[in-house]
């Protein structure tokens, strides 16, 4: 009896050691495998439960006003009455016009008030209703005056104004002549004062083409001009295949044949 006892006592013991060690396997392997896992599992864990949001119960409180339940006849005789009296709106008291008393005859309130007739004030509204008329000035025109001497010394330059010119004469210009020998002969002894300047420096080649007379034409010309102006079937046919020589001619005497009036004998007696 006393082993069996003994036995019964043992029992109970080795089963809480084996749970023991069971659980402390357990908890070992749960710390273990929270050093494996990975930092933000445990911040997906924790943050990926849906939010509670506890809102508190407010209770209603009933204003003096308001009513429980549905308002009775004789609720609703006494907000009619109540509504009748104090929800219409006001109204509004008419004003009464104060007259200003007026001082003196002489001033504008003393006079009495004219009224016009119907007829003159809708003539006077439509004249003051037209538009006043645009007082149109003459536009002003710009006199730009052109330098006498403004040659182009270098060309894509503007002209290059001297401001010495124009200069006063020397002798006052006649405003006319007898004859044109008497104009000759002033103008072949009248001597224009020369600067200093000018005296001093050198001319460039392009002052100096400048000095001469312009050539009309331009010698030597600009283009080729042709000796003899030719006829249309003396013209050489064109640099291509198109034509041959003979057939550049019959092209061309085709052309003023074609170039010609038509005329229809036949018609003629009716325009002459």
């Amino acid at each position: 009896m006393q082993r069996m006892q003994s036995g019964g006592s043992a029992a109970p013991d080795l089963d809480n050691g084996i749970d023991d060690m069971a659980n402390e396997g357990a908890t070992q392997n749960n710390q273990m495998n929270k050093y494996m896992e990975p930092t933000w599992k445990e911040w997906c864990k924790r943050n990926a439960k849906p939010i509670v949001r506890v809102k508190p119960k407010v209770e209603r409180v009933l204003t003096p006003w308001q009513k429980p339940g549905p308002m009775k006849k004789k609720n609703w005789v006494h907000f009619f009455q109540w509504a009748e009296k104090n929800a219409a709106p006001k109204k509004s008291k008419a004003k009464v016009k104060r007259l200003i008393p007026c001082e003196d005859d002489f001033l504008p309130c003393a006079k009495d008030v004219t009224k016009m007739d119907p007829m003159d004030l809708i003539e006077k509204m439509e004249k003051l209703a037209q538009p006043v008329e645009r007082r149109v000035r003459e536009k002003h025109v710009y006199v730009h005056e052109i330098p006498t001497y403004s040659p182009v010394i270098e060309w894509g330059q503007p002209p290059h104004q001297d401001k010495g010119r124009p200069f006063p004469p020397p002798v006052e210009v006649p405003k006319c002549f007898a004859n044109d020998d008497i104009e000759a002969a002033f103008w072949a002894d009248y001597r224009f004062p020369v600067r200093k300047a000018a005296l001093l420096g050198r001319p460039s080649p392009r002052i100096l083409s400048l000095s001469k007379p312009r050539v009309r034409p331009p010698m030597p010309p600009h283009c080729y001009i042709p000796e003899k102006t030719l006829r249309p079937l003396e013209v050489p046919p064109p640099k291509r295949r198109k034509f041959t020589r003979k057939g550049w001619r019959m092209h061309q005497i085709r052309l003023l044949y074609l170039a010609r009036p038509v005329t229809r004998p036949k018609y003629e007696y009716f325009y002459s």
